[in-house]
């Protein structure tokens, strides 16, 4: 190889080198905002929602967001517990979800009984709901409790 291949060579590494430091650049740059643009489309998401009649979010999620309504739940939660977790942490939407949601709910305490147990759950569950929808789901729950009481409570 002649010290003019060398140097042709070297020449071509050097843009390679140059893109692959782009690129890795990108790269870390994407992960350090990919939460910041989560929470910016679950601000959004949330406006919209709050813009549309009862019944007409999901139809219209379909047909204007090219996102699944589970895609834009979890962007609608992180803009709604933005306050939760760090935004310009380098976190996945997974970690900030977990953030969001809490870790593992078993611990040293436990509930003893299977009501506790279910009770602990749905409370768990609710916690999990978007702010604005939080009353409503409890409302029906204690409806629907309310008919299970009543239906146990007839005697056969």
């Amino acid at each position: 190889m002649t010290m003019t291949d060398i140097a042709k060579s070297n020449t071509g590494l050097e843009e390679l080198a140059t893109r692959i430091k782009t690129a890795h650049r990108a790269v870390r740059d994407a992960a350090k905002n990919i939460v910041q643009q989560a929470v910016a489309a679950g601000q959004a998401l949330n406006d919209a929602k709050a813009k549309l009649p009862h019944g007409e979010w999901l139809p219209w999620l379909e047909r204007h967001c090219e996102l699944s309504e589970r895609t834009a739940h979890n962007y609608m939660l992180l803009a709604a517990n933005r306050v939760k977790f760090a935004i310009d942490a380098d976190l996945t939407l997974n970690q900030a979800l977990r953030q969001i949601r809490g870790g593992d709910p078993r611990g040293d305490d436990r509930p003893a009984s299977r009501y506790d147990k279910a009770q602990a759950t749905l409370i768990k569950k609710l916690g999990k709901l978007l702010p604005g929808d939080v009353e409503a789901a409890a409302k029906r729950t204690i409806t629907e409790l309310e008919a299970a009481v009543t239906a146990i409570k007839k005697p056969v």
